[in-house]
């Protein structure tokens, strides 16, 4: 992910691939805290954690069943706000915004408010994010001070489905303690076993990022040629011990799956997606990517075929009267078709 430094007079924007949350002063995180179950994205509700409470207009928590919340409604242009509807007794420098998803199209603006009051009258200051996009945004404060309030709202325009952007964390800084970079993206090379991809999940930093993890394909429970995507286990040793599950992810270059055969057992892949959490389980989220399997990579559909004549067969070894769509094995190589 490149990082990305914007600054103004008012404040800076960074967006960068993540960050370490140790030391924040608070942070907000779902489903903990006393909060309202919610199953609409119009309804205003609050958190309280350690005693310090959130305001939260027009997301919705899945009735507290997500890990996350969901703002951005289908057919209907909206915007949602996250406030602190405590005064925080420390001056903070920034505010950690992680967004998991976002349908970048639909999304206005991403904006910061902080005033003295909690009805939010007397604005301090007020800024823009300036790139808008998946992963951890940062709000520099400039006019710092104790006893303020902070408001974060998000703009979005009608959107084909509910949903449109997803935070999992909201975390603020004291003056002094800003948030320490922890990029754990890496490049197909040096993709992550599955046993470093659980601990880069169980150490919860980062995970904002996409990232490339190696393994075999252990299990599948469906490749769904209705919907173009597979959800599958992969693991280091061919085995079902110390799985990862790949959640609905779809087929090399990011395109949809065709053919329940595409995928197998004991194929070795580098999937490339979204480390992630679900009911106490590390995953790959949904939206992921074969990058390569049994060594064969997107990108190479152009290879010619030598011989018409020759014969074509698919992973499965069953031979085929002319090439699909994926992986053909044509005169003895292999030759992926889009």
């Amino acid at each position: 992910m490149n990082k990305i430094l914007r600054v103004s007079l008012m404040a800076a924007f960074m967006l960068i691939s993540s960050f370490s949350f140790a030391d924040a002063y608070k942070v907000l995180t779902f489903p903990d805290g006393n909060s309202k179950e919610i199953s609409a994205y119009t309804e205003t509700w609050s958190v309280t954690l350690e005693n310090f409470t959130w305001t939260i207009e027009n997301f919705n928590n899945n009735k507290n069943a997500w890990a996350y919340i969901k703002c951005g409604r289908k057919n209907n242009a909206s915007v949602a706000h996250i406030s602190t509807a405590d005064a925080m007794d420390k001056a903070i420098g920034s505010i950690v915004v992680t967004i998991d998803q976002m349908t970048v199209s639909k999304v206005n603006s991403i904006s910061l408010t902080v005033a003295s009051d909690k009805d939010f009258n007397n604005v301090v200051e007020k800024m823009d994010a300036e790139t808008i996009a998946k992963g951890d945004l940062t709000f520099k404060v400039s006019k710092t001070a104790a006893n303020l309030y902070y408001k974060l709202t998000f703009d979005c325009q009608a959107g084909s489905s509910n949903g449109l952007i997803q935070i999992s964390k909201v975390s603020y800084y004291e003056v002094g303690n800003d948030p320490i970079i922890v990029d754990i993206t890496n490049t197909p090379e040096t993709a992550y076993s599955v046993a470093k991809a659980h601990e880069l999940i169980a150490a919860g930093e980062g995970l904002a990022a996409n990232v490339y993890v190696k393994g075999y394909i252990s299990e599948i429970s469906e490749v769904s040629t209705s919907y173009g995507n597979a959800t599958y286990y992969i693991s280091d040793t061919k085995t079902t011990d110390n799985q990862l599950y790949v959640f609905r992810g779809y087929y090399l270059d990011g395109e949809k799956f065709t053919a329940e055969d595409q995928i197998k057992v004991g194929d070795e892949v580098i999937v490339y997606g979204q480390l992630s959490i679900y009911n106490g389980n590390g995953q790959i989220g949904t939206g992921s990517s074969i990058y390569s399997i049994n060594n064969v990579t997107a990108g190479i559909g152009s290879l010619e075929v030598a011989d018409k004549a020759d014969a074509i067969y698919n992973l499965s070894g069953q031979r085929l009267s002319k090439p699909a769509k994926g992986i053909n094995i044509i005169g003895g190589k292999k030759v992926v078709v889009k």
